[in-house]
């Protein structure tokens, strides 16, 4: 009886011995595990041949490639996606973009770019969702409207803007230039050089106004108007080109 006792007691003294020494092994085997992963990053092995850039539109994809080229210059497992990401992030271009790794040596990005609207005072673009941006003069469209208005009403004059072109579409008047002055008074200039002054009171009671008589007052006769003035309580002014 007194043997029996004796083992059991032994067999219970083992067992956190037994469950010290894997633990021990895993512990092992996971510092060797991060060792060897650190040594693959830190070096060139699975070196990147390709690099695929997806959504480029106004946007230069040498810029794109400047910013990568110093990034992806370590092997596969060194590239770090996220740094990528941030740093494509920054150019005035993107508006969102994804950046993965493809085995065994490509990264792929792909590129949301803004939506220019319009050009913005003297150097930037005005996006669809209100965002001024400044990327190289090189870059920008053709044709946008130009914008110009005090910082901080970028939404208001997207707003205006959008309601205006509409109520003008029965004309076929284009927007060349829409301008919120330091007053709140409202300017267009449309295309063929005609200015329609449309004053900060009434807005677009007076541009429906415009529409409503344009026919009958200015006609084919749009490139010899200089400038129309709405800011009359009960009618409108019409001022035309000297002709010389």
């Amino acid at each position: 009886m007194v043997h029996g006792r004796t083992r059991k007691r032994q067999s219970h003294i083992q067992l956190p011995w037994r469950q010290g020494i894997k633990i021990s092994f895993l512990i092992l085997m996971l510092i060797v595990s991060i060792f060897f992963v650190n040594k693959i990053k830190e070096t060139n092995q699975f070196p990147i041949k390709q690099v695929k850039v997806y959504g480029v539109n106004h946007l230069a994809e040498e810029e794109v490639q400047h910013v990568m080229t110093p990034l992806v210059s370590k092997g596969f497992f060194a590239v770090e996606v996220e740094s990528i990401k941030d740093q494509i992030s920054q150019l005035p271009w993107v508006s969102d973009v994804s950046v993965r790794r493809v085995w065994p040596d490509q990264v792929i990005v792909s590129i949301s770019e803004r939506k220019p609207i319009a050009l913005w005072n003297e150097n930037s673009l005005l996006s669809s969702n209100g965002e001024i941006f400044s990327p190289n003069a090189n870059t920008f469209p053709k044709r946008l409207p130009h914008f110009v208005g005090p910082e901080g009403e970028q939404i208001h004059m997207l707003e205006f803007y959008s309601r205006i072109d509409h109520t003008l579409r029965p004309l076929h008047l284009k927007i060349a230039q829409l301008e919120l002055t330091p007053y709140l008074s409202w300017n267009v200039i449309f295309d063929s050089g005609m200015i329609v002054h449309v004053g900060y009171k009434d807005v677009l009671t007076r541009i429906n106004h415009f529409v409503k008589v344009y026919q009958k007052i200015v006609g084919e006769r749009g490139a010899n108007v200089d400038y129309v003035d709405l800011r009359y309580p009960n009618g409108l002014a019409v001022r035309w080109k000297t002709v010389t």
